[in-house]
């Protein structure tokens, strides 16, 4: 394998997903008439990707924290990225809590950031769960903390409630 980077030009082209998909920088780019089968692992493999850049984020941005050499690291990451502090730290929280060999690739990424919510040692069990029933993040989310009742509003003056 190569350590050569791909060239801008390159990735303009696209990053072959499948038989005539391809990754650009703004979305797909279909060439001919794939196949289903070539279709469906397009579809898999963009969200594979998507999964990554969400850990490689997080994962960049757990490096530099402590580097001080790296100055105003969110700043220019927020900048360059165009992602807002939520979503940077969202990004390096669930790749703090998870090392490597902690994180299931077959489940997305956010399936990792809703099980953050669970004691960490039945987080594993929840996402193996989740991956073996085709749980959904959202499904997952509910599961750890069941949404709860409104709280009814009161007025303070007459005591009715709505």
């Amino acid at each position: 394998m190569s350590d050569a980077l791909a060239t801008d030009a390159e990735l303009e082209q696209g990053v072959p997903l499948a038989e005539g998909i391809y990754l650009t920088p703004v979305g797909a780019r279909i060439v001919g008439e794939p196949s289903l089968e070539a279709y469906l692992e397009g579809v898999v493999r963009c969200q594979r990707l998507g999964n990554s850049c969400a850990w490689a984020l997080g994962d960049l941005l757990y490096y530099g924290e402590d580097r001080s050499a790296y100055g105003e690291t969110y700043s220019q990451i927020m900048d360059a990225t165009q992602k807002s502090y939520w979503s940077l730290t969202q990004c390096m929280r669930v790749s703090k809590a998870y090392p490597h060999e902690d994180r299931l690739p077959e489940v997305s990424w956010s399936h990792h950031r809703e099980a953050l919510a669970a004691d960490p040692a039945e987080r594993r069990p929840l996402l193996e769960a989740a991956l073996t029933s085709g749980q959904s993040a959202q499904h997952l989310r509910q599961q750890i903390a069941p949404p709860r009742p409104p709280t009814p509003t009161v007025c303070p003056q007459c005591g009715h409630s709505w």
